[in-house]
């Protein structure tokens, strides 16, 4: 069960790293053989989580995440 969730993990910090490097949600999805829908809540939810619990102002915090709208 372990290696279920660190590959879930590692999967989502890929996600988290193409998308900050430029590439879409939809894109990566599709070359990852995600929905992209899926790619697309994952995405939101680690935003969400840092927004709620980082402490930092909302500006810096996306900073960190070009991909999501404003």
């Amino acid at each position: 069960m372990k290696a279920s969730a660190r590959q879930s993990d590692e999967r989502l910090l890929t996600i988290l790293d193409r998308a900050y490097r430029g590439e879409t949600l939809g894109r990566i999805a599709d070359d990852m053989g995600l929905a992209k829908e899926s790619v697309r809540t994952q995405a939101r939810r680690v935003l969400r989580a840092d927004l709620s619990e980082s402490g930092e102002p909302s500006g810096v915090v996306r900073l960190a995440y070009p991909w999501a709208r404003v």
